[in-house]
């Protein structure tokens, strides 16, 4: 192998690590902020009634309020 294709296979190498790098960083950015929208759901029910505080800080990720997810759960076990 001669210095100059010495040269050019490091300076692929350095170029394929930064862009593998980049592409890491951009994912973790991805994650975090997939991450803080599951988080601040909406505060609202299907039903439209707004779901307790106190629900929502025992269940961040919930979805529905107390008597509708109580509801879907009871229908759901009636199938199995």
């Amino acid at each position: 192998m001669t210095a100059g294709n010495a040269a050019i296979d490091l300076a692929e190498r350095r170029v394929e690590q930064e862009c593998a790098a980049g592409v890491a960083r951009i994912q973790a950015a991805i994650r975090g902020q997939l991450e803080a929208v599951e988080v601040t759901a909406s505060p609202f029910c299907d039903c439209g009634e707004r779901i307790p505080d106190a629900r929502r800080q025992a269940m961040p990720k919930a979805t529905r309020c107390f008597d509708c997810e109580t509801f879907i759960e009871r229908q759901n076990r009636k199938r199995a």
